[in-house]
């Protein structure tokens, strides 16, 4: 019972309407056990919630331009061969 509910994928938080937001309360919903929980409750079907990591920027734009290094490599190589083939001919 060391996992917090507030941490587990099975919880639902209640929220409550405030002047300008919304807040959220001290309890939520259990789907497990179907009630009304406090968020620092823990049981023995907790399941971690998970967060996909974000993607990092300059990873994608540096894997898109080496795509593309190689993408222009396959155009030349089939251009020379397009451009023997029409001279023997």
């Amino acid at each position: 019972m060391t996992e917090k509910c507030y941490g587990c994928s099975h919880f639902t938080a209640y929220y409550t309407k405030a002047y300008c937001c919304f807040l959220r309360t001290d309890c939520g919903h259990c789907s497990v056990t179907d009630s009304t929980v406090k968020k620092h409750y823990g049981c023995e079907c907790f399941k971690p919630s998970y967060n996909r990591p974000a993607l990092k920027r300059g990873a994608v734009i540096n894997e898109l331009a080496v795509a593309l290094t190689k993408l222009n490599a396959v155009k030349l190589i089939l251009d020379e061969r397009c451009e023997q083939l029409n001279i023997t001919e």
